[in-house]
């Protein structure tokens, strides 16, 4: 039942318009933002035809952004999530490594390099980049970070320390429905059927009941001798 790892995480800020830009800068700063602000568009519009699956458009864009914004770690690490999906993974891992250069200690960079790691089977060096992604004080997505590192974990198997993160996420995001499923997985293995009752109703307050919800009820219902959970959610 265990969650997907997390696509890569886009960060791009806010661009500020290049009229606003232009007032407070001078001309040599102004045009600097407005590569960056450039590039970060086409970041975005890479990724968006990567989901759509038109790879040539997808990777036409990235190689723009990198050339208009060098400097940036979004545009090595979308770069480099390009190329691990359609197979180089090697050469994904150098333009990850490349955006943790420039910016090691931002958590966004941080985290999309250790969901490079755990898909490909690095689950405790993966740990380590997500712990490094949730220290860093101005990233917002603190939450996911843990989760991810949760979800490696279960992959070593290390299902005391999976429940360890698990739990720091949802003290990050108490309504992350996702972690509330895996709590309710990971104590009903370990035989606390009540806590796991607790976090499988939580979980069925914030999200639709799923597949997973339905076997794990049934599974509770005969522990625990009552219907306590029902189909119908």
């Amino acid at each position: 039942m265990l969650s997907k790892i997390m696509k890569l995480s886009l960060c791009l800020g806010v661009i500020c318009s290049i009229a606003a830009c232009s007032t407070t800068k001078s001309a040599s700063a102004s045009a600097e933002d407005k590569k960056i602000a450039t590039a970060k568009i086409n970041t975005q519009l890479g990724m968006a035809y990567l989901e759509q699956h038109n790879i040539q458009r997808a990777k036409r864009k990235l190689l723009m952004a990198l050339d208009e914004a060098p400097n940036i770690p979004d545009t090595w690490y979308s770069m480099g999530y390009f190329l691990e999906i359609t197979g180089d993974k090697e050469q994904a891992k150098t333009y990850y490594l490349r955006s943790v250069s420039l910016a090691p200690q931002r958590g966004d960079v941080q985290n999309n390099y250790g969901t490079f790691l755990c898909r490909n089977g690095q689950y405790k060096a993966s740990i380590e980049h997500f712990q490094l992604a949730a220290n860093d004080i101005n990233y917002i997505d603190t939450a996911s970070a843990y989760e991810n590192a949760g979800l490696c974990a279960l992959k070593i198997p290390d299902k005391k320390l999976a429940l360890m993160y698990f739990n720091k996420s949802l003290q990050q995001d108490p309504e992350r429905a996702s972690i509330n499923l895996e709590l309710a997985e990971l104590n009903y293995q370990k035989g606390d059927y009540v806590t796991a009752r607790g976090n499988l109703e939580e979980f069925l307050r914030l999200s639709p009941p799923t597949k997973e919800s339905f076997r794990l009820s049934d599974q509770l219902n005969a522990r625990l001798g009552e219907k306590y959970f029902s189909e119908e959610g």
